[in-house]
């Protein structure tokens, strides 16, 4: 049977989640201080809601789905260390460098995989595995038929999102936040999703066209089940806690009891609890303009039903634990009780010696009916089995302790916590000794910027869309003729159904004598590795810190791109064990999405005409086609630091990276010549990106 995880960012949503039916609730916290308005779980709500979990058989799950900056690891590597002791039965990681970290600092603590690792593919799960991963929470982008793919063939157990706010980028893949105004990202879990707000698209006014409706998978858990998924997850840790309680509560009912909601509680799901409506949408396979569709004219709300829904399980238990009592009376012998719940928990009361009265004393019936008043505590009375020789008299009031000592005993076992294997935690890795002047790499994402200009440049390297490479591009000859490398940009994001097609396109790159990629998912270093060529990693995989920089040069990554999301002085201070790069120009891809934004504004599909989307504050983003009718929307400002060569000469980086998009090839040679220091020019709408103000910590 499916479990059902359920979020909670409060200790009232914990509560919500267990008395409504939870079996695992996740407690999430940021690594950084509050906001305005939030509240977090210090350590001792932490431990209390843990310890509430456990008493109740369910389970409890920190989650840590923050990235890492090198000056926060330690303090994500404490809270993991002090989650585990407090009894946590595992930890939900998104940065590869603190999942590293964990392996060595608690090898024994099982580690699940969040959903913004963005697993879509067996050779992504294959790499979560490898890195140490025992769960992990698929793409929410999957289809039905994806999604058994997966949980029939991963190594590893699988959790599928079925239900709460999903946004239109690929989970991960989205640095909108980051890179807007000053938002943060969330990457650091403070995201203020711009991408709810308005835009317009292709010349016409939408209202919210990058706002998508919540996810609901409620009708599908059958189907669930049935391929082998191991969970089904609730999202919405910021959500009110009685959103947390009605939504656990219908899908608790609708995995244990196969009854599905009503239409009227169908109608509370959509009007009380969802600002954007509920969709199906991925899992049937047609993601589209469905799943942005404006949310019905709802009915109002009276706070009487919040009220309500609070009530019920802030009111009593109605998470009881089953236990069985046991109960021997033997004359001459004290009084034995004994009880054991479902968790096979037991305890043992020994009482005084019954007095024989000669005539009727204390029945079976009256012992069962004063052991299974369990009210008010969170156990439930299964089974009461008794061995009493008649005419013995033993007081209503000692039985009554003996059933309070007994539950008692259980729960302070619920508390209890096994040993935590605690190894010493790794240090920060001592990067090799820095030599030599940075290469200078080039970026394009057009036929026509591949001109002679560009090339008599001199980069030393050369980034090219691997199916602009596959078609032959003549105009690499200029570059390899002048000794430049020449490596391909995979796509962004690659499903299991496009792993042939992925696979031919390696096959035609190497025939064409490509023999280096570049990528941005660790599945994709798997897949182009087997098809025998070199890999370079891509700034998605998100490298926020020394760690995770180590993890994939070990991993066999030739080189790695530092995150946009940190500051000069964070990628400056990384340990570079591994070569890195480092965007200095450029527009950002803020966003990868699995939908045709253009064909869901305008109706037909445009992928060849340049498209832009403005947001309110007059910014206007790019969005050019990626592979398999995605889109690809880039940063409204380029990044652009040659006029301040500090933050990145002198830091130890292999690489500097130029990355035009919509540039005319003349402008690509004037940037390229500025960055050389051959002349003094600056672009139109130029900005510093977060590598000044920073996106991840404060």
């Amino acid at each position: 049977m499916l479990q059902l995880l359920a979020p909670a960012g409060s200790t009232e949503a914990v509560i919500a989640a267990v008395q409504s039916g939870a079996d695992i609730v996740y407690m999430g916290e940021r690594l950084t201080a509050p906001g305005k308005g939030e509240r977090l779980f210090d350590q001792a709500a932490l431990a209390q809601s843990i310890r509430y979990c456990r008493m109740r058989c369910c389970q409890a799950v920190a989650a840590i789905g923050e990235l890492c900056t090198d000056e926060t690891m330690d303090a994500a590597i404490d809270r993991a260390v002090f989650a585990a002791e407090a009894g946590a039965d595992a930890l939900i990681v998104r940065d590869l460098g603190l999942i590293s970290a964990l392996r060595r600092t608690l090898p024994d603590m099982p580690l699940w995989g969040d959903i913004r690792l963005s697993v879509s593919t067996l050779e992504g799960a294959a790499a979560a595995a490898a890195m140490g991963l025992s769960r992990v929470t698929l793409s929410p982008e999957l289809s039905a038929d994806q999604i058994a793919v997966l949980a029939r063939s991963a190594p590893l157990e699988t959790t599928v999102c079925v239900h709460g706010p999903v946004c239109v980028a690929r989970s991960g893949r989205c640095y909108i936040g980051a890179m807007a105004h000053e938002h943060r990202g969330d990457s650091c879990l403070r995201c203020q999703e711009p991408c709810r707000g308005r835009f317009s698209l292709g010349g016409r006014m939408d209202e919210h066209p990058l706002s998508m409706a919540d996810i609901c998978l409620i009708d599908h858990l059958e189907g669930l089940d049935a391929v082998g998924v191991t969970c089904a997850a609730i999202e919405g840790r910021g959500r009110r806690p009685e959103y947390v309680a009605y939504a656990t509560r219908l899908y608790a009912r609708a995995i244990r009891e196969n009854v599905m909601p009503t239409q009227e509680e169908r109608g509370y799901l959509l009007n009380a609890f969802s600002a954007t409506g509920l969709s199906d949408g991925y899992f049937n396979g047609e993601p589209g303009p469905g799943m942005f569709a404006p949310k019905p004219e709802a009915d109002r709300i009276h706070s009487r039903f919040y009220t309500e829904l609070r009530r019920g399980y802030m009111s009593g238990e109605l998470r009881r634990v089953p236990v069985k009592f046991y109960v021997v009376m033997h004359q001459g012998h004290p009084a034995l009780f004994a009880a054991e719940d479902s968790m096979g928990r037991r305890a043992v009361h020994k009482g005084f010696e019954p007095i024989d009265l000669g005539r009727l004393g204390i029945s079976e019936g009256r012992v069962r009916e004063i052991l299974q008043r369990t009210g008010g505590t969170p156990f439930n009375c299964t089974e009461v089995n008794c061995s009493i020789e008649p005419n013995l008299d033993y007081p209503d009031e000692a039985v009554e302790e003996a059933r309070r000592d007994l539950l008692a005993q259980i729960a302070d076992k619920s508390r209890e916590t096994k040993a935590v294997t605690s190894a010493e935690r790794p240090e920060k890795p001592v990067p090799p000794e820095a030599s030599g002047t940075p290469k200078l790499i080039i970026q394009i994402t057009s036929e026509g910027q591949l001109t002679q200009d560009l090339a008599a440049t001199g980069p030393d390297l050369l980034y090219v869309p691997a199916e602009i490479l596959a078609g032959g591009a003549p105009g690499v000859e200029h570059f390899l003729s002048r000794g430049t490398q020449v490596a391909a940009v995979l796509p962004a994001v690659v499903s299991e159904a496009e792993g042939p097609v992925l696979k031919e396109l390696l096959a035609t790159l190497k025939a064409r004598g490509v023999t280096q990629v570049l990528a941005g998912d660790m599945g994709l270093l798997t897949a182009a590795r087997r098809e025998g060529m070199d890999v370079r990693g891509d700034f998605a995989l998100n490298v926020t810190n020394s760690w995770t920089l180590d993890r994939l040069g070990q991993a066999g990554f030739l080189s790695v791109t530092a995150s946009c999301e940190l500051t000069a002085r964070q990628i400056a201070a990384l340990a570079k064990t591994a070569p890195t790069e480092m965007i200095v120009y450029g527009r950002i891809p803020v966003m990868i999405t699995d939908h045709c934004l253009i064909r869901n504004s305008a109706g037909r599909c445009s992928c060849s005409t340049p498209t832009s989307m403005s947001d309110a504050f007059g910014g206007v983003y790019p969005v050019e086609k990626e592979f398999g009718c995605r889109n690809t929307v880039f940063d409204a400002r380029k990044i652009f630091l040659a006029d301040y060569p500090e933050t990145y000469t002198g830091v130890g980086l292999w690489g500097l990276r130029l990355l035009f998009t919509t540039e005319s090839p003349r402008e690509c040679v004037l940037v390229t010549e500025r960055y050389k220091q051959q002349n003094d020019y600056v672009p139109t709408n130029a900005s510093r990106g977060a590598y000044q103000k920073g996106a991840l910590w404060s």
